[in-house]
């Protein structure tokens, strides 16, 4: 049984089942991704940071993510007031994700529509996002990197300071609808696994759950009615090749 495993010992690969979710996922990757690399006092790991801001930047400007913050929160918020109630629901656990959904919502809310318009205006930040994808940045930018790591990271948190209220949002919803997962133990025969899905339920992740030494990941198609999954090793020349055992592992899936 893989439920008594620690963290440092299971790998866990997802699977949005809805674009919104998938959304979500890349931009929680990314604040991390800037989180980890902007405390690093090697100017390289600063770039690294920065391109995850710009490419955060490339996201929200092609979006309305505020809109589609105040629509997930607000769906999760209706949900959760159905299940309160329901006799046996924790009440308490309950009212304690109700306030903070309403927390959330109102700081959304209070968030100005042109709030990227600090970074399009800001030709630093503007050179560096134009030739992020480029093998060299203009000397301005190599200059700014040479500075002390002080004056670079504090540059770094006033460009990422007015998204903090997208972090705190994303990390909240996929908080909620990776706690709603419910486990199952299951088996791939032969390493394929095949299970219908009920196309009424609103399925919004899928975890599978694998113990960290093992050589093979999981392959994941998954559609409003069926979920396949097919465990994929590689052989000595880096060819992707099915693995033909057996596989137990965790499936997760993750419903509000």
């Amino acid at each position: 049984m893989m439920n008594n495993l620690s963290d440092n010992q299971v790998s866990i690969y997802e699977e949005p089942v809805q674009e919104k979710i998938r959304k979500f996922i890349k931009i929680e990757f990314l604040f991390n991704k800037l989180f980890y690399f902007k405390h690093k006092e090697n100017k390289h790991d600063n770039y690294i940071a920065l391109l995850a801001l710009c490419e955060l930047y490339e996201i929200l400007s092609r979006s309305d993510i505020k809109s589609e913050l105040i629509r997930e929160i607000e769906n999760q918020n209706h949900y959760f007031k159905k299940i309160k109630e329901i006799p046996e629901a924790n009440s308490e656990k309950l009212s304690s994700v109700l306030e903070k959904q309403k927390v959330l919502l109102q700081l959304i809310h209070g968030i100005e529509s042109n709030y990227l318009e600090y970074l399009e205006n800001d030709i630093l930040f503007k050179t560096i996002a134009k030739n992020s994808i480029n093998p060299l940045q203009p000397t301005s930018v190599e200059f700014w990197l040479s500075r002390d790591i002080v004056l670079r990271e504090n540059q770094i948190n006033l460009w990422t300071e007015p998204l903090l209220f997208i972090k705190k949002s994303v990390d909240f919803i996929l908080e909620v609808i990776r706690k709603s997962g419910r486990f199952e133990d299951k088996l791939a025969e032969k390493g394929f696994f095949i299970e219908k899905l009920d196309p009424k339920k609103n399925i919004l992740l899928i975890r599978i759950t694998l113990t960290s030494d093992l050589y093979y990941y999981p392959q994941i198609s998954v559609g409003k009615q069926r979920l396949n999954i097919m465990f994929m090793s590689k052989d000595d020349k880096n060819n992707l090749i099915s693995h033909k055992e057996d596989v137990a592992f965790i499936l997760t899936t993750c419903v509000l």
